[in-house]
């Protein structure tokens, strides 16, 4: 198989990143390489993953890893060749065994005590000028065959466009989930993005607004102030997606979000929706104590699509769901709660642990509803 042309071939782009490793880690072996390991670094652009790394290995397979940018500064990275390919060495080889043993760096140390006989890393250098790499390691004895991993180098320059096609892909993608969430990212990629499109979904509804933020705008530096709104969006974020939620946009100090329905029920996204907030609140009381949270849960029937300008549009949900649930958060603060939750809402909990804060007007509802709350928040 001449491994330049497959890369490019349409079948070979439309692969999963793992199962690509996997099909070029076979015909590499084929050619004598005999590996035990390889593992290519995909570059992205994320706030959170420094790179998609990825590793095949002969016990496991193809395996993706996500690591942070914390990473960089971590004794296992620094002691290891990817600096040095990152600065602009050329390939770097290092025999594991016998008296021309080479193991200065922890790698090579780790890769030897498991039994292999040679390490190679070698530079894969993008259309910017970026630098990323590919690694590899064998257990044959004496190492690699030259003529072998002469081909892998030789490769290098087809590697890099293919990895750097899919390097595109994988940030594409992860900047739409990370700006639209990751539902929202999965329908604009399948092509919904023209105005007005979108579709009816049944939701719990999350609506939360910080208290104080005002008096504490006027009182530090706006970098404290960034910071200090970090912090509560980690908080409340957290929990969210740890409950099969999605944050759907932050307006201000104020954030909106969706438990989807799916293929469960009502009941299931009112429970994950109500233990998110009890996370969120407790992490509030940790790590933010002196500011408060108001949130309001709401269920029912939401749009979820396109709105907007013909040249800026917000992907996000609308209905009268969604108003009835802004409505109700503004009510925290005048019954004294963290947390208000709808007559509906409690009555797909059957209103277990919840009680009762009487009907209320709502500014732009016809007629008063009735509010709970959790009962441990009132015995509190």
């Amino acid at each position: 198989m001449d491994l330049a042309r497959w890369l490019i071939e349409p079948a070979t782009r439309g692969l999963a990143v793992e199962d690509a490793l996997t099909q070029l880690v076979e015909q590499w072996n084929a050619r004598g390489l005999a590996l035990t390991r390889a593992r290519l670094s995909i570059p992205t652009l994320h706030p959170a993953i420094y790179v998609q790394r990825l590793t095949w290995t002969r016990e496991h397979g193809a395996r993706l890893f996500l690591p942070q940018h914390e990473i960089v500064h971590t004794p296992g990275f620094l002691d290891s060749p990817v600096p040095l390919i990152q600065a602009g060495s050329g390939p770097i080889r290092c025999k594991l065994d016998g008296p021309d043993a080479d193991l200065r760096w922890e790698i090579c140390r780790d890769l030897a005590a498991a039994g292999n006989t040679e390490y190679a890393c070698l530079p894969l250098i993008l259309g910017d000028g970026r630098r990323s790499y590919c690694s590899f390691a064998t257990d044959r004895p004496g190492g690699f065959v030259d003529a072998a991993l002469d081909e892998v180098i030789a490769l290098l320059p087809d590697l890099s466009a293919w990895l750097e096609l899919k390097a595109a892909q994988l940030a594409h993608r992860g900047l739409l989930e990370v700006y639209l969430g990751k539902s929202a990212a999965a329908r604009v990629l399948t092509g919904e993005v023209r105005r007005g499109t979108g579709a009816a979904i049944h939701a719990a509804i999350w609506t939360c607004d910080l208290r104080g933020f005002t008096a504490l705008s006027d009182a530090v530096p706006a970098p404290e102030v960034v910071a200090t709104l970090d912090r509560y969006f980690e908080a409340v974020a957290g929990p969210i997606d740890d409950h099969g939620g999605e944050v759907l946009k932050f307006i201000g100090d104020a954030v909106l979000a969706i438990f989807p329905v799916g293929d469960g029920s009502r009941a299931d996204a009112c429970g994950r929706a109500l233990r998110a907030a009890a996370a969120a609140l407790d992490a509030m009381a940790t790590h933010l104590p002196a500011l408060g949270l108001g949130i309001a849960l709401h269920v029912g029937e939401v749009m979820f699509g396109n709105i907007g300008a013909r040249q800026r549009l917000d992907f996000t949900v609308i209905g009268a769901a969604v108003n009835e649930a802004c409505r109700m958060e503004s009510m925290c603060k005048a019954l004294g709660v963290p947390l208000i939750v709808s007559a509906r809402f409690a009555a797909e909990l059957g209103g277990a642990g919840l009680a009762s804060l009487g009907e209320h007007a709502l500014r732009g509802v016809a007629r008063p509803q009735e509010l709970f709350t959790t009962r441990s928040l009132l015995a509190g």
